[in-house]
């Protein structure tokens, strides 16, 4: 039986090689039944799709046959972070003990009860914009916006492609009202669908409200 990693990365490889192989079939079917079609033509139908994106699309995997994320960027900022697993603290809000998860200094971090890189369900990362080496701050200045790609490497080294589909208006910590509270909860709820949430303070300075970013799953990187 292969490890876990090998057969994980084989699967993908299979993913690449069947939608090859039914984008040449069409193409050549296509070809076929319409001999009139120009040789350019029919050279752009047969090129796949994720050889001009470099995303492999692919169903996302079963729990059992993931990993936890370990990197995390945004090419279009440059944004390029290690991702690690993230604790708790208990803190008082709103005159009221309640747990809340503590960032890392110099990494982002990982809820370690939400998915897993590449996985169904929602993959939750949280970093800070203000302090230590701020490496959410681009949330926080608007800089992520909708259609932007966000690559999740996990643990075996194996890159996920997700697209921003939503970035939230800021959400308040203190004195929210209990809409605001089941908005910012909804976010950070696990789902039936693939997809990468980010969590950041803002503004840039201090913290005061959350931001989140929501992003889809589209596949693997090539």
């Amino acid at each position: 039986m292969l490890p876990k990693t090998a057969e994980r990365k084989t699967a993908l490889h299979l993913w690449a090689v069947v939608a090859l192989l039914a984008i040449v079939l069409t193409a050549c079917q296509t070809s076929v039944g319409n001999a009139s079609t120009a040789p350019a033509e029919t050279e752009a139908a047969a090129m796949p799709a994720f050889a001009e994106s470099g995303v492999l699309p692919m169903d996302p995997l079963a729990a059992d046959q993931s990993a936890p994320p370990a990197r995390l960027e945004i090419p279009d900022l440059g944004l390029d972070v290690d991702v690690v697993p993230m604790g708790w603290q208990i803190v008082t809000v709103d005159g009221e003990r309640t747990t809340m998860w503590a960032p890392p200094e110099e990494q982002a971090g990982w809820h370690v009860n939400s998915a897993h890189a590449g996985a169904l369900g929602n993959v939750l990362i949280s970093g800070r914009q203000a302090d230590g080496a701020a490496v959410f701050a681009p949330l926080a200045l608007g800089s992520v916006t909708s259609g932007q790609e966000i690559w999740l490497s996990d643990q075996d080294g194996v890159t996920f492609v997700y697209q921003v589909s939503e970035v939230s208006e800021p959400i308040p910590i203190t004195g929210a009202t209990d809409e605001e509270i089941e908005r910012a909860a909804a976010y950070q709820e696990q789902s039936n669908t693939a997809k990468l949430t980010l969590i950041t303070g803002w503004p840039d300075f201090t913290t005061t409200h959350r931001v989140f970013v929501v992003a889809d799953f589209l596949g693997a990187l090539q």
